[in-house]
């Protein structure tokens, strides 16, 4: 029986980028408790965030008119910042200490706070106006 590859759908907003962060913490409680290691897809995702769809997404069309705002590079450093985390866990996963993983996943600190800042950040852009170019801006 061959398989099949996953492949994820590619990221065009807020609400895809909010789906991919729930599916990453979801994925990791997932291995944690039934005690198995993480894929090498996975693993490397998680040690590489530029492999992540959502910092795809970050450097896609679809957020092009907000990269000069504050709340894009906010969900930028959010983003590399819960990569941090759960790499630690990608690594206590992959090594067999289960417990302590879990521990992690099910504190206030990092995991949680660091996935919740994500996730708010996330949705902040969401909301945000593009900076407006005024008409003395404009080069010719």
């Amino acid at each position: 029986m061959s398989s099949t590859p996953y492949i994820a759908k590619q990221i065009e907003n807020a609400r895809d980028a909010i789906a991919c962060h729930l599916r990453w913490k979801i994925t990791l409680l997932l291995a944690a408790s039934l005690r198995e290691p993480l894929s090498q897809r996975a693993t490397r995702s998680i040690h590489h965030p530029e492999d992540c769809n959502i910092q795809k997404w970050l450097f896609s069309r679809h957020t092009l008119h907000l990269r000069a705002t504050p709340e894009y590079r906010r969900v930028y450093d959010l983003h590399l910042a819960f990569h941090d985390v759960m790499r630690r866990i990608a690594d206590l996963i992959n090594s067999g200490d289960f417990p302590q993983a879990e521990s992690l996943l099910n504190a206030p600190e990092p995991f949680q706070s660091a996935s919740n800042a994500l996730a708010n950040a996330i949705m902040a852009l969401d909301r945000c106006e593009p900076p407006r170019v005024r008409p003395a801006e404009i080069c010719c």
